[in-house]
């Protein structure tokens, strides 16, 4: 629960990490028309007993994980 509310005490996310998230989101095929710039910052929520190599994607080509 606590992680959860992390972002929102962060400060606002720069435009040099905005556009950094973009790009990384953008190689990973995760942006969408309505949204072609990253405005927040990004969160993941895995399980407690999540494997470093599914953490990171897993298989041959790591990449993150579609929402």
């Amino acid at each position: 629960m606590l992680a959860k509310r992390l972002p929102s005490i962060l400060p606002d996310i720069s435009f040099k990490e905005a556009l950094e998230a973009t790009k990384i989101h953008s190689i990973a095929g995760l942006l969408s028309e309505e949204n072609p710039f990253i405005i927040t910052r990004p969160f993941r929520n895995p399980h407690h007993s999540v494997t470093s190599s599914s953490l990171v994607g897993g298989g041959r080509n790591p990449r993150p994980r579609r929402n």
